[in-house]
């Protein structure tokens, strides 16, 4: 089965509304029924209320994922904001981080979605199965 994974990046302000729009959005664009899917979130971002809430609304588990992780994804996002650049050393938190959680071989099907309030944003990677 193929996996889609959640990436996930906000602003500490942010609420469950705008993290809850951006995981709906991401989920609707990449339209793929059946696959299992999950968030993902940055280890320092995982005990945020609106995230749990957005993922309770979602029936999606939460996966984190180690700062250090991201920075290798990094060489495979699709944005360049020069502020995450300075701030986490990416160039999109929720593209690395979609990409790290989901592993070898995934590549992103989503970049990156900004809410309507500009406190979250989600991208989204795939990982599919290889036949034996």
């Amino acid at each position: 089965m193929s996996r889609l994974v959640i990436g996930v990046g906000f602003r500490d302000e942010a609420s469950a509304r705008s993290i809850g729009e951006v995981v709906t959005n991401a989920s609707a664009q990449a339209a793929m029924p059946g696959a299992a899917s999950l968030l993902a979130v940055l280890e320092d971002k995982a005990a945020h209320p609106g995230l749990i809430a957005a993922a309770q609304t979602a029936q999606l588990a939460i996966e984190t994922v180690a700062a250090g992780a991201i920075g290798v994804a990094d060489a495979h996002v699709a944005t360049r904001s020069a502020q995450v650049k300075k701030y986490r050393g990416v160039g999109s938190v929720c593209e690395a981080t979609a990409l790290a959680a989901a592993g070898e071989g995934a590549r992103l099907v989503v970049t990156r979605i900004v809410s309507a309030d500009r406190t979250a944003t989600a991208a989204v990677a795939l990982v599919e199965d290889r036949a034996p």
